[in-house]
């Protein structure tokens, strides 16, 4: 068993929205594979407060906003020099869109205990249907240990300052929904 000559991660996840949390694991994984595949998942147990479209514009805004060299800004050009990928799919496993999009790994946040043992549920199922994508988990940066997609719709719902858990324009996206 070796490495693959080139490497490919993907981070799904249902990023609505896209927090500073998961920019965090984003920034961890293009440090470690050649390129990195973020793509919005549906989870058919949640109900989306954003669209997929303006979600996949809003991941590529955070990106533009958090890194400036990431090249292109909220529009559809190459992220990092085509190292990052964004992207969604719908009716197909995590797994089978890993082998969809080539990804070599699957790359996952871990923030609290208790993301764990969901955690520990899917590398087990995923580690079954296929061994050959190793799944990552990244712990991210204590800072973002509170910071959820969840936690941002909750205090932006009640009125709260949201600038400490998504970027810009993912704050001015709740604000436009307010009216």
């Amino acid at each position: 068993m070796r490495k693959a000559a080139a490497t490919k991660a993907l981070y799904a996840g249902s990023f609505d929205p896209v927090t500073l949390g998961h920019l965090d694991i984003i920034g961890k994984a293009l440090l470690t594979f050649d390129a990195v595949h973020v793509a919005i998942g549906t989870n058919v147990r949640k109900s989306r407060t954003f669209s997929i479209p303006e979600s996949l514009r809003l991941i590529r805004g955070s990106i533009a906003e958090h890194w400036p060299d990431a090249g292109a800004a909220a529009g559809d050009g190459p992220l990092f020099g085509g190292a990052l990928e964004v992207g969604e799919y719908a009716d197909r496993s995590l797994i089978a869109y890993a082998r969809q999009v080539g990804a070599t790994h699957i790359v996952r946040g871990l923030r609290e205990a208790s993301n764990f043992d969901d955690e520990f549920n899917l590398h087990g199922v995923a580690g079954r249907i296929d061994p050959t994508i190793p799944m990552v988990h990244f712990i991210c940066a204590a800072e973002f240990l509170h910071v959820s997609s969840s936690t941002a719709k909750e205090l932006d719902a009640m009125g709260e300052q949201i600038g400490w858990l998504v970027t810009p324009c993912v704050a001015a996206a709740f604000a436009a929904r307010r009216g």
